[in-house]
């Protein structure tokens, strides 16, 4: 079994009044601002994210999220609202509808699923950032003798589903006898690529970070002086070592690994829920060295709030059979 964060599970108040509605599959596409003091540690965490609705209906959801304060994001066709930890969404789909919110998140609530962490080292009159791959996690597995057509089958649909970028599924196979449990390091493959500005000009980089193998990198530049660090981080190509050739449960291990990694990588493809969580999902994570911003006060809603108000009229709509798109935010 994997962590179950990201994406980012803060405990929501309450369930909503009604219950939620969207489409399947639907596209989810994130970008996530990450802030760094200059000795690399996290002081502010913005998730933007659009999400793509391609059907015609009604939609009711909830992100949960940490949220400080949320406000419409880039190129959305509906305004986002807020409750405590949660991104509310309600309306009509007229067959094609972005939504796009950006949010303030809490860092001590966020900034410690982020895929990477970053610290300085300076020696004989030398700086390193070092950025580390921090996904790995050890997750239980098991091995045996197992049928190798029904293994066949479940490594066909795993390959298919990272083709399509959306999760894999129905994947059984039939074992042969006593099955032994085992443990296994998992981690989410990331390339990583950016700029280090120490004053003497940029030094540019780019690397892949397995988390196992390769689980960091280190950027040195000349002087002791803290530099500006500005780099991208994106999920990488999950590795597929399984062929024919290999023995029954060396291609069982093969295929668990590669499921468990592609479970993981898409783990961090939604930093931020998607409403569908099988659905095709990619997320950009962009660390750059900034002021520490100066601390707002949380913007919350209860049950009583203005906001609320909207949702259980909602309800009343939908209960009519009456359209959606007549119902708007009472703040919008």
């Amino acid at each position: 079994m994997l962590p179950q964060t990201p994406p980012l599970a803060p405990k929501v108040a309450g369930p909503l009044p009604i219950s939620p509605r969207f489409f399947r599959r639907v596209s989810n596409r994130e970008r996530v601002l990450v802030g760094m003091d200059v000795d690399g540690t996290p002081n502010s965490v913005t998730g933007i994210q659009t999400v793509r609705l391609n059907r015609l209906g009604d939609y009711v959801f909830a992100i949960a999220a940490p949220v400080v304060s949320v406000v419409p994001g880039p190129g959305t066709q509906s305004q986002p609202g807020q409750r405590t930890n949660q991104i509310l969404w309600q309306g009509f789909s007229p067959g094609r509808r972005v939504l796009s919110s950006r949010a303030d998140l809490r860092i001590d609530d966020s900034a410690p699923f982020l895929p990477v962490k970053t610290h300085l080292e300076s020696r004989a009159g030398r700086t390193t950032v070092v950025i580390e791959n921090i996904t790995g996690v050890e997750a239980s597995s098991y091995t045996g003798n197992v049928e190798p057509t029904s293994l066949a089958q479940v490594l066909g649909r795993i390959r298919s589903a990272i083709k399509r970028n959306v999760s894999a599924e129905g994947l059984n196979v039939e074992l042969r006898g006593r099955q032994t449990p085992i443990e296994m390091m998992v981690a989410a493959p990331l390339r990583v690529t950016g700029v280090v500005d120490a004053g003497a000009g940029p030094r540019r980089f780019s690397g892949l970070l397995d988390g196992i193998r390769r689980p960091s990198l280190r950027v040195t530049v000349p002087g002791t002086d803290r530099p500006a660090v500005t780099f991208t981080v994106r999920t990488a190509a999950v590795p597929d070592n399984v062929t024919a050739d290999q023995t029954a449960r060396t291609r069982l291990a093969g295929t668990i690994g590669l499921e468990l990694t592609y479970a993981r990588e898409r783990q961090y493809d939604q930093f931020l829920a998607s409403p569908d969580t099988t659905g095709h999902s990619s997320t950009t994570y962009v660390y750059a060295t900034a002021r520490r911003p100066t601390a707002a006060t949380p913007v919350e809603s209860s049950g009583s709030s203005d906001n609320m108000i909207g949702w259980i009229a909602l309800a009343v709509l939908l209960a009519a059979g009456l359209p959606v798109a007549a119902v708007v935010w009472a703040r919008s």
